[in-house]
């Protein structure tokens, strides 16, 4: 049998150090587990944070053909319960995120290793520490979960080492990474576009054959996308009474001639928008949707914005939506909360996240995408690029998507995107150090 590396061994160490450190951290059910999870498992309690962890699966799984759409995540967890059922009848949600936690380390590892050749102790050591913000009670507690967003953590990293890091069968790695993620979630279907323009900028030759496959995964993610016709028509009111109007009135701005003031700031589950606690209840029978769900469009907010370009470059410093840029994600009330976590360390690391970047992320996002632009010669920026520009485009998209509605976990991409971005940028800045050292002894 042979034998464990130094870096495997570290690796390994730190997964143990990380179980220890999050193994009480995880996400309650805000009625979302029942898209991926109701093909093998009966319901899980609502809003619950001191839900089971483990449930029994049911005897006779759902075809996974029967599901109304593709998605990707569905079908890898599905493969996951159908190998587990063949050893017990459980399903335990922590075992399946201590698998996660150690894939998620390995890939970190591997993309640093792009940048750090680990042949000093203290790499190892910077390592530790750059990783301390990835590994937030925010993301781990995702990891624990079935929300469909955890899939940009564990597939992300991935990418961006396939993306830098000749390796064999690169272009159907890719391929498969980018389908992962636009596919799962239909506010990632443009994710393809992003690693395309990468490629167009910073890849000399042009690779035809991954964009050949990036084309692919955005004709898949749209279809699936469109697939889900009955949520988009929820997306559409909330977009336009949960966003747009409601952005108007905050503002003192009059109102679209189509709007109806009585129904700004109310969703369709008889909740109203208030900045203080987040959501009250509406006023009774108001029937809002019923009555306004066939005149909306995306098109009307995005319309109104762009007529605003001033408004739109504001946008995410509105007072509304500075409560919605937090990683202590909530469901419409601020106390409604996602996470469930008594690990205090990892916990401290998400405040300290938000006390620090809460209302900065999207320019900063925004100000490295177009900065990478500019460092075009080098291939590596390409990550910066990519992860920048989806994370800056994650905020435009939940917007015009849903408005405020939900709008915290939502933007869970996007804080995880600028998380791994602030990781590669000083691992960039840590390799031109070295370089510019070794450079100048060699000219000694």
């Amino acid at each position: 049998m042979r034998k464990l590396t130094s870096n495997q061994w570290f690796v390994l160490t730190l997964w143990l150090v990380l179980l220890m450190l999050s193994g009480a951290t995880f996400t309650i059910n805000n009625e979302d587990y029942s898209r991926s999870i109701n093909f093998f498992l009966d319901r899980i309690p609502f809003q619950d944070p001191s839900m089971p962890l483990s449930w029994q699966m049911k005897t006779h799984f759902t075809p996974q053909w029967q599901a109304y759409w593709f998605n990707p995540y569905n079908v890898i967890l599905y493969s996951y319960a159908s190998v587990l059922s063949l050893l017990t009848s459980w399903f335990d949600l922590m075992i399946m995120a201590s698998i996660l936690k150690l894939l998620y380390l390995v890939e970190l590892f591997l993309l640093s290793k792009v940048f750090l050749n680990y042949k000093k102790p203290y790499h190892y050591f910077l390592f530790i520490l750059l990783i301390v913000p990835l590994c937030s009670s925010s993301i781990l507690a995702f990891l624990a979960s079935f929300y469909t967003d955890m899939v940009v953590v564990v597939i992300l990293p991935i990418l961006c080492y396939v993306l830098v890091k000749p390796v064999r069968y690169s272009t159907l790695s890719i391929f498969v990474c980018v389908l992962i993620i636009s596919s799962s979630k239909s506010q990632f279907f443009y994710f393809p576009i992003i690693v395309f323009l990468s490629l167009l900028i910073f890849d000399r030759p042009f690779n035809k054959k991954q964009a050949l496959v990036l084309t692919l995964c955005l004709v898949m993610s749209v279809v699936s996308m469109l697939s889900i016709s009955g949520s988009a028509n929820l997306n559409k009111y909330h977009a336009n009474y949960f966003g747009s109007y409601l952005f108007q009135q905050n503002n003192n701005i009059p109102l679209d001639k189509d709007a109806d003031p009585s129904c700004v700031g109310i969703d369709i589950w008889q909740s109203k928008w208030d900045l203080k606690l987040g959501a009250i209840p509406a006023p009774p029978h108001n029937n809002c949707y019923e009555r306004h769900h066939a005149e909306v469009t995306f098109y009307k907010p995005l319309y109104f914005f762009l007529e605003n370009p001033l408004l739109l470059a504001s946008l995410s410093f509105d007072k509304g939506i500075q409560h919605q840029m937090t990683e202590d994600y909530f469901s419409m009330r601020y106390v409604n909360k996602y996470i469930v976590s008594q690990d205090a360390l990892i916990t401290y690391v998400t405040q300290l996240k938000d006390d620090i970047f809460k209302p900065w992320r999207f320019l900063i996002s925004f100000l490295i995408t177009l900065t990478s632009i500019f460092l075009y010669r080098v291939p590596n920026a390409k990550l910066l690029f990519i992860l920048g520009g989806f994370s800056s485009s994650q905020f435009y998209v939940t917007f015009f998507g849903e408005g405020y509605r939900d709008m915290s976990r939502h933007l869970f991409a996007m804080n995880f995107s600028f998380d791994l971005l602030i990781f590669v940028s000083l691992l960039m800045i840590i390799e031109g150090i070295h370089t510019l050292q070794k450079s100048q002894r060699a000219s000694q």
